[in-house]
């Protein structure tokens, strides 16, 4: 358990190498979790930091750390086994118990045991819970001295403020933000939130507003070429990314150009199943997890050379085998965006799929066996432990040419069909479990081997 972060460590590395170059004084809008000021005053800078946003999350931090008042009251209706854990009798005791409850945001309605045990765990240590992360806030708030903070629309901030401010941002990628993250905090809460006007990467009167201003440090996310007419070209870029939508770009006024090319060595994997050998059905099936180097290997040796393979945020990644010998691997991330699926209440569990890879073989669709493998209750069981969570949904992004993926057509179902420059956006989900390992090779002889 711990604070909310979104900025990759990439972007965290660039800022604190512009921090030396920064006479003056700073405003950071979309505060967040002040990661931005932490990684400044980390980085030397030792100037005036003034940070705004419009969270319960982010007010309540900053009222801590500020000396602030925040007027904060617990619901009458709030849901009773939340609301008995929750204290803000002081800022330190507000802000511990939002960042636990935000911590349930997910597992709180207790929809299966899993979830239930999550909670009851939380209830029966909430004590020393609460105590530990005062314990790291009183750290963070010496660290972050000076600091100020005001819940306060950033728009408004930018057009009241001088040019002779150095501004740090990172636009909310996705409309809601704001209210997905404080759901569950103002199901239990009471607060008056500032009006604000909805902040987006590709809305351009932020990018207008921050062109006047003497310095400043902004991450997008995607290629925005009408961003760039306004605020010059990107001075800090993070590579690979995966697909250029997702290289990350920091543009900044005043500051050299800085290309970080964040690369993890290959190592040794195998033995693989030659391509000669085809599955008869009688063979074991076994799972493995390798590392991010072995996975990378995998990657150089079969990936088609047209497949910009993305690598950065796999937290786990699975090599299967037939009788010991690898015939394909899955690549895993916990995505922090989950998909709503029709028939479901509220917004299922889903792990991301980055990648999925078959070996090289002489066996008509044997990528489809890579799909029901990484689909089955033994991957759902190791994920699940690995992130601590109870996983319905696989999601993933095919890239294609055509308005569907002949790959995962017939097993997974698709959820979105978006427009890219280059054919189509796919986006398939499926649900997770449901068969074991050896069930799954035997599906695959019936329904893919043997169809003509």
């Amino acid at each position: 358990m711990g604070f909310i972060g979104a900025l990759p460590s990439e972007v965290r590395r660039i800022i604190a190498t512009l921090a030396p170059e920064i006479r003056r004084p700073v405003i950071n809008v979309c505060a967040g979790n002040f990661t931005i000021p932490s990684i400044l005053r980390s980085a030397g800078y030792a100037g005036d930091i003034y940070a705004c946003d419009v969270t319960l999350y982010t007010s309540a931090l900053g009222a801590y750390l500020t000396d602030r008042p925040l007027d904060l009251k617990i619901r009458p209706d709030a849901p009773a086994t939340l609301a008995e854990l929750l204290n803000i009798d002081t800022p330190a005791d507000a802000f511990a118990s939002i960042a636990l409850l935000y911590d349930l945001r997910q597992v709180w309605k207790m929809k299966n045991p899993f979830q239930a045990r999550q909670v009851e765990s939380y209830r029966r240590n909430w004590p020393a819970l609460v105590a530990k992360l005062k314990a790291k806030l009183a750290a963070y708030k010496e660290h972050l001295a000076g600091v100020r903070y005001d819940p306060k629309d950033g728009f408004e901030v930018l057009q009241e403020s001088s040019p002779e401010h150095h501004i740090f941002t990172a636009p909310p990628i996705y409309k809601g933000d704001y209210e997905k993250l404080d759901k569950l905090l103002t199901l239990c809460l009471e607060w008056t939130p500032p009006a604000y006007k909805p902040m987006l990467d590709t809305d351009l009167d932020i990018y207008r507003l921050i062109a006047r201003f003497e310095g400043y440090a902004v991450v997008i996310y995607k290629d925005m070429p009408p961003v760039y007419e306004i605020l010059g070209q990107p001075t800090a870029v993070i590579m690979p990314r995966g697909r250029g939508s997702n290289t990350l770009r920091v543009i900044t006024r005043g500051s050299r150009r800085i290309v970080v090319r964040h690369q993890v060595k290959s190592e040794p994997v195998g033995p693989f199943l030659p391509a000669s050998c085809s599955p008869t059905g009688r063979e074991k099936v076994t799972l493995a997890r390798i590392t991010l180097g072995q996975s990378i290997r995998m990657n150089e040796l079969f990936a088609s050379a047209r497949i910009n393979t993305f690598t950065g945020g796999t937290a786990e990644s699975v090599a299967f085998m037939l009788d010991g010998k690898i015939f394909g691997k899955a690549d895993f991330c916990k995505s922090s965006h989950q998909w709503k699926f029709p028939d479901e209440e509220g917004f299922p569990p889903m792990i991301y799929l980055m990648s999925d890879l078959v070996v090289p073989n002489d066996t008509p669709r044997l990528a489809k066996l890579v799909l029901l493998c990484l689909l089955s209750s033994e991957v759902k069981q190791l994920l699940d432990i690995h992130f601590s969570e109870d996983f319905a949904y696989v999601g993933t992004t095919a890239f294609s040419a055509h308005a569907a993926s002949m790959k995962y057509r017939g097993i997974f179902k698709m959820h979105k069909r978006m427009e890219d420059p280059n054919g189509y956006r796919l986006n398939y989900c499926c649900r997770f479990g449901g068969h074991s390992l050896q069930g799954a090779l035997k599906s695959w002889m019936r329904k893919h081997k043997e169809s003509k």
